[in-house]
């Protein structure tokens, strides 16, 4: 929950610097960049909300099953090379076993059959006609800038990458 907090208190100051160089543009520079933040912000937590729901709900059904290792243990050792005990491990056998893990294109239509639910999340399709018809709008009535609604779309996805990438190098 910290996290997100930290998300949501970057997106917001670097919202103040998109409004403060709208403000030195124009004002239709100003509506095209905050129709397209807000919207922007709408669909990325329509998103993560759709998803988490989907992973809760596949962790109580037990789709996903419990782990007992510690989850930094998990993403810092993948494939158990640092277990208490010694093993000889094959390389080509732990490349195999990933290519395999992976699969294919397969696998790629799997994994979206297994998602649907999170696809079509009415939240996240209600957050994706919002993006619409906010955009069909400015337009129709000329306050469309489109560096401005370019720059005010890019914000959210943008600064999701930095935080979540310098915490990721914080914890390592």
């Amino acid at each position: 929950m910290k996290s997100i907090k930290k998300l949501i208190y970057w997106i917001v100051v670097v919202d103040f610097f998109l409004i403060a160089l709208s403000l030195s543009k124009s004002i239709n520079w100003l509506i095209s960049s905050q129709t397209a933040f807000v919207s922007s912000f709408i669909v990325t937590f329509a998103s993560f909300y759709a998803y988490k729901r989907m992973i809760n709900t596949k962790i109580a059904s037990g789709d996903i099953p419990p782990e007992d290792r510690d989850e930094l243990d998990i993403i810092d050792d993948e494939h158990e090379l640092y277990e208490e005990d010694e093993m000889e491990i094959d390389l080509k056998s732990v490349i195999k076993e990933e290519r395999a893990r992976l699969g294919g294109i397969k696998s790629s239509a799997q994994n979206v059959v297994k998602t649907f639910a999170a696809l079509v999340s009415p939240l996240r399709l209600g957050a994706y006609l919002f993006l619409i018809f906010s955009f069909l709008y400015i337009n129709h009535h000329g306050y469309l800038e489109i560096w401005g609604y370019v720059s005010g779309l890019i914000i959210v996805p943008l600064v999701a990458f930095v935080v979540q990438t310098t915490q990721i190098k914080a914890e390592a």
